[in-house]
């Protein structure tokens, strides 16, 4: 008798050794083909979004950071006879990405100010003396520069002799012209 019992212990103690080894290299198992799909997943993510990130850079631009020109000296203009105020004057800042842009608005900055100059001349104390107569104002102001900065690089671009597109467009008063010039904004508003 007590030799099967020794025979049965030592058939129990190699079952519980060979469960050991077989739950550890289980473990291990899982451990590596874990860390193998999270590799892959990740690396997967990875290289689909520098993909993405190729793809979006072919079809969008990468955005420059903005940069900012103030319109110096300020801008004064008289109100007429009758009005509450008598004068106006605005300090301007335009935003844009393109270097070139600025470039534009340098050289061209007498016809820049004779036609913001004739545009604030027009206006009265009872459109501006609201935000949405200023938002009103500061379109017109984004429409009038960019029309000079489109019409000013487009020329440059017919003196190299390459063809625009925008150059043959007809552009109204009433509609919005999209240009290198992003916003305009108004440093000071002083009505006196």
């Amino acid at each position: 008798m007590a030799e099967e019992e020794l025979e049965l212990d030592v058939t129990q103690s190699k079952s519980n050794k060979i469960t050991i080894i077989l739950l550890v290299v289980l473990i291990v198992l899982v451990i590596v083909l874990g860390g193998i799909g999270a590799w892959l997943y990740f690396s997967k993510d990875g290289d689909s979004n520098e993909s993405a990130g190729a793809e979006n850079e072919s079809s969008q631009k990468v955005l420059k950071p903005l940069l900012y020109q103030t319109l110096v000296p300020e801008f004064v203009v008289n109100f007429g006879p009758g009005s509450k105020v008598r004068y106006l004057q605005v300090d301007l800042q335009v935003a844009t990405r393109s270097e070139a842009a600025l470039a534009v608005v340098n050289t061209y900055r007498p016809v820049l100010r004779n036609d913001i100059l004739v545009l604030l001349s027009g206006l009265s104390f009872e459109e501006l003396s609201e935000r949405s107569g200023k938002e009103a104002l500061q379109k017109k102001l984004l429409n009038v520069i960019n029309k000079i900065v489109i019409g000013a690089m487009n020329e440059e671009k017919k003196k190299e002799g390459a063809e625009t597109k925008e150059s043959n467009a007809v552009v109204s008063e009433k509609t919005d012209v999209k240009g290198p010039i992003e916003n305009v904004y108004f440093i000071s508003f002083i009505m006196q």
